[in-house]
């Protein structure tokens, strides 16, 4: 099939470049006649069930933030594939991922949830950026970092600086992984009894 869209493609125009990438092109195209392909993608809800969207019905059927959770589900796809196609496989790390205000389209539980799942699975960090204090989805999160605009009115800059970290709790270790050193494990708190008053320490002397 390629061989006969390659004459094809020659007897039509003489003077046609043979390189590789519209060789390919041109054989992809003939392979497809005469119906083509039917593109679906599967729908993000909170069961993962298998329900499959046309592509061009995806504006119809999916919502603002299933829209957004495909998008991402579907970049954290290409971005592991080209790691392994740079021989990166057995490196579990396909870059870093930021994202403009997500919450504020996709702020349901099970989104986040899944969203960070596929990013985990295929080695890509997500850093999500906000203004919104939407407490239910930060909740999902690790860390949480704070952040204020600053300036420097004498130097003219600006720059952002760090105003609180938030954690839901300490970290918990994966008992199928590797040791993490330099973790808190186990805390311990004493309280301190307060000094007596300096008016009851006289007394104790003098008595």
């Amino acid at each position: 099939m390629i061989d006969e869209a390659t004459r094809a493609a020659v007897k039509k125009n003489s003077d046609l470049r043979r390189d590789g990438m519209s060789l390919l092109l041109r054989g992809v195209s003939a392979a497809l006649q005469p119906r083509g392909v039917a593109v679906e993608i599967l729908k993000p809800d909170a069961v993962l069930r298998a329900e499959r969207v046309p592509v061009g019905q995806m504006g119809d059927v999916f919502s603002g933030g299933q829209l957004l959770t495909a998008a991402i589900a579907l970049y954290c796809t290409m971005a592991a594939l080209r790691s392994n196609d740079r021989g990166r496989d057995k490196q579990r790390h396909a870059g870093t991922l930021f994202l403009d205000n997500p919450i504020g389209r996709a702020n349901a539980t099970y989104l986040l949830e899944l969203q960070r799942a596929v990013a985990d699975a295929l080695g890509v960090q997500l850093l999500y950026t906000t203004g919104l204090f939407d407490t239910t989805a930060l909740a999902e999160f690790p860390l949480v970092i704070r952040l204020r605009n600053d300036a420097d009115l004498r130097a003219g800059l600006k720059y952002i600086s760090v105003e609180e970290h938030l954690r839901p709790g300490l970290p918990q270790p994966d008992p199928s992984g590797e040791a993490v050193h330099g973790q808190i494990t186990a805390t311990r708190m004493y309280r301190r009894p307060e000094d007596p008053a300096p008016e009851e320490r006289a007394d104790d002397a003098a008595e």
